[in-house]
């Protein structure tokens, strides 16, 4: 669940590649192709992959680069960077697997052993034309549109657990057109909007989720905690109580409650909700620290 007290959000921007430097592991590449497949890149298809390694002495590296030139591959940049050196980067169009790549990152990190250089320093992949986006809008909503009501559904939940913000929200809004699991997709939307900066959009999306579903716990519980990040107290108490109607068990509401009230210096309610907090969960940290606050 992705929740908001304290507001974290988070970011995933559309970029030409997606890099994994110095995080070549198996479960890397395969977290990374999983967030590809599920935005409609085409594994079976050539992509540009590039490769990096890193070493202090530009003379290795031009030595390597001369090798790797045989094999084909592009030699895009060799320069000196801040932190690492000298910084090497190759290109070749090329079709991976999981697997295949794997096996390419282990040739690569001993390559860079055998040529005594210090780092094979990770890899990326991009559209085999480097001009275009390795996921454009265009083409993900063409992805979309070939998707049953339940696949489309399933793959905006795995964006957002993924937290593929932008293009979740564009698969929310393709659930939403077609009148499917509306308050859920009207909340996750919500979460998604937020995550990338667009709170008062994200706002509406939780209110109208809880317009469709009174009972919303979770978008109750953040439209609380989004206010109190706003400053806007009053609200926050007022969404944290519907929360309370609906479970009077999670100590966390009561602390919101009270922290709220606390900032809108009503001392002896808030006072009494970290304690009622407390009563529930002995463990909240968060409560017990503002009880004594208010106990002094």
């Amino acid at each position: 669940m992705k929740s908001f007290l304290g507001l974290l959000a988070v970011i995933f921007c559309f970029q030409i590649t997606c890099r994994a430097q110095n995080n070549n592991s198996q479960q890397n590449i395969n977290t990374i192709f999983e967030r590809m497949e599920i935005q409609g890149v085409d594994l079976h298809h050539p992509l540009l992959y590039g490769y990096f390694f890193a070493d202090s002495d530009k003379q290795k590296l031009e030595k390597l680069s001369r090798k790797l030139k045989k094999e084909h591959y592009n030699i895009i940049r060799l320069e000196e960077t801040v932190s690492k050196g000298f910084l090497l980067q190759v290109e070749k169009v090329e079709t991976h697997s999981r697997t295949s790549l794997h096996k390419r990152n282990l040739e690569f990190a001993r390559l860079a052993e055998k040529f005594e250089i210090q780092s094979y320093d990770g890899w990326e992949v991009g559209h085999a034309d480097p001009s275009q986006p390795l996921i454009s809008t265009e083409k993900f909503k063409t992805f979309l549109a070939s998707k049953t009501d339940q696949e489309l559904y399933s793959i905006a939940n795995k964006l957002y657990e993924l937290e593929i913000d932008g293009n979740a929200i564009i698969a929310f809004q393709e659930c939403i057109e077609k009148g499917y699991q509306l308050d859920t997709c009207y909340y996750k939307q919500g979460i998604c909007y937020i995550g990338t900066g667009k709170t008062e959009i994200g706002i509406e999306k939780l209110k109208k989720a809880l317009e469709i579903n009174p009972s919303y716990y979770k978008a109750s519980y953040n439209l609380g905690a989004i206010f109190y990040d706003q400053g806007q107290y009053s609200n926050s108490v007022l969404y944290y109580q519907t929360c309370v109607k609906l479970n009077p068990d999670d100590d966390r509401v009561y602390y919101g409650i009270g922290a709220s009230q606390y900032m809108l210096s009503n001392f002896s309610d808030a006072k009494g909700n970290c304690q009622k907090a407390l009563e529930i969960n002995p463990n909240n940290t968060n409560a017990r620290l503002l009880l004594n606050t208010l106990s002094y």
